[in-house]
């Protein structure tokens, strides 16, 4: 009866997994009797046709026997209820710690069902119950039924251990990391400064949960565009992390790829190389080089290699990101979705135009169904579609293409954020090629001042917008001003890419004509 009252706990009509139903049975450990016991008990039930044997792993009970055993004994139910949410609760946490979503998704259905039937009972139990759920629906990509559940083990969480609780702290962290990949950043931003907060008060300042939500922040901040705010809490981070957890563990490398990115958003590629490298040795040792989180920093590896401009380089990096990404979180992952976009606009630049639609559609219609049109990522690649249909010769199509990425990155990312420029700056390519020269100017002085006022003075952005710049203002008929622009560029060149890159090269020439 105790095995059919855990296997009742359980998603009705559902195939049970073998090894979750052994572990609700709570046997002794190394109790090889027990476990043979408990085999040669399941074996019976299944020659009484009361459970049906699917698999050598898995089993399936009737929902017929399901209601039967739930009615014949309520005390033995009750008791395998919460034995049952105990199991189900550690190993889903388990396997989001692992990191390997897909592992869950065999038995999703059991963890949704028991948590489902424990929420009205607003126990600690039922609150980490919807956590683990919330956390396994972001990781695969659900973000609104991400949501759902951290809001239910928050409200939880706070009416029974109080809004001061670490508990509640990691609730609030979890909603943070849902409308941050939203793109609703004003709400992330919100829930980890509350989550901050509770952590310093109650677990202090030097904890790893404490370096958690600075982490969060500092990278909030770099992707709001504020990059000395980001690095402050990414220092933080770093040095808790080093003296509470080590040089060699996961989290670690989590703060040193941060600050490697801000290295790359600064455009200091040559020190945010060293950075993502560390970070990678890291994660290969401890994860494996098949594990998502291992992904992310050949992703990170492969933006720095585009660039660099190593287009074959990068497309290879690209294209190792996407076959894990792909086995690993499926293809309509929104992080799938971006590899794919990353792709198209390599191909893209190297003019393979038919198979760069074909990953940029790929993209565009994944990011559109999991994070809809206001969000980064998506007008992200729009932006990428533009430049594509520019380079088709639908020059058209690339300036409505572009106006759309632009509304999207200024509502949802504001009007002096680096992405924003880049799609002013992109305008201006388009419009000086349409021979709009006055509105191509515009749009070129506004990117200019934007990358002027949040980067950092040697910025190769800053150098590319006053080269482009001086391009059209020689073709105006104004050389004193693009004499100006040239020089400013050159002195950034020279000192961030070296005398012999070719833009360095390039703009020596354009200032010798």
């Amino acid at each position: 009866m105790k095995i059919l009252a855990r296997a009742a706990c359980l998603a009705p009509g559902e195939p049970i997994p073998h090894h979750l139903l052994m572990l609700t049975l709570d046997l002794p450990d190394n109790d090889l009797h027990s476990t043979m016991r408990a085999e040669d008990a399941i074996k019976r039930l299944v020659e009484l046709g009361l459970i049906r044997s699917e698999t050598e792993e898995a089993i399936r009970l009737h929902r017929l026997v399901m209601t039967f055993v739930r009615d014949v004994n309520k005390a033995e139910f009750e008791a395998a209820q919460a034995a049952v949410e105990v199991v189900v609760a550690e190993e889903a946490g388990r396997i989001n710690k692992v990191g390997y979503p897909a592992q869950l998704l065999a038995w999703q259905p059991h963890l949704r069902a028991v948590t489902d039937v424990a929420q009205p009972l607003e126990t600690e139990r039922a609150a980490s119950l919807a956590g683990e759920l919330g956390e396994h629906l972001r990781r695969i990509g659900d973000y609104n039924g991400a949501r759902y559940y951290h809001e239910q083990s928050l409200a939880i969480r706070q009416k029974v251990l109080g809004d001061m609780h670490p508990d509640t702290a990691k609730s609030l962290n979890g909603l943070g990391f849902v409308f941050q990949l939203q793109g609703d950043l004003i709400k992330a931003q919100s829930y980890w400064q509350r989550a901050l907060t509770i952590r310093q008060q109650v677990l202090g300042n030097d904890h790893p949960d404490t370096a958690e939500s600075l982490n969060n922040l500092g990278y909030l901040l770099q992707v709001q565009g504020d990059l000395t705010g980001a690095r402050s809490y990414h220092e933080q981070a770093l040095a808790i992390r080093k003296t509470t957890l080590g040089t060699k563990h996961p989290d670690t490398s989590k703060s040193i790829i941060n600050l490697a990115y801000l290295h790359y958003a600064q455009g200091d590629l040559a020190n945010a190389k060293p950075y993502l490298e560390q970070a990678l040795a890291i994660r290969q040792k401890v994860l494996g080089m098949e594990h998502p989180d291992t992904a992310t920093i050949l992703f990170y590896l492969a933006e720095l290699l585009l660039a660099e401009e190593q287009l074959s380089e990068a497309r290879a990096a690209f294209k190792q990101v996407l076959t894990i990404r792909q086995k690993t979180l499926g293809e309509e992952h929104p992080d799938t979705a971006r590899t794919f976009s990353y792709l198209g606009s390599v191909l893209q630049r190297q003019e393979d135009l038919i198979r760069a639609q074909h990953y940029n559609n790929r993209a565009l219609t994944i990011q559109l169904n999991t994070l809809g049109e206001e969000h980064p990522h998506t007008a992200e690649s729009l932006n990428f579609k533009a430049q594509l249909q520019q380079a088709q010769g639908d020059l058209a199509g690339a300036r409505s293409t572009f106006e759309k990425a632009l509304n999207t990155r200024q509502k949802v990312l504001g009007d002096t954020h680096p992405e924003t420029a880049d799609t002013l700056h992109n305008l201006g390519e388009l419009l000086q090629v349409q021979g709009d020269l006055s509105r191509a100017q515009h749009y070129y002085e506004q990117a200019l001042a934007i990358r002027q006022e949040i980067l950092d003075k040697e910025h190769p952005s800053i150098a590319i917008s006053l080269k482009q710049l001086g391009q059209l203002l020689q073709t105006r008929g104004d050389f004193g001003g693009a004499k100006r622009c040239y020089t400013l560029a050159l002195k950034i060149f020279e000192t961030r890419l070296g005398p012999d890159h070719a833009r360095t090269r390039l703009i020596k020439k354009n200032l010798s004509l």
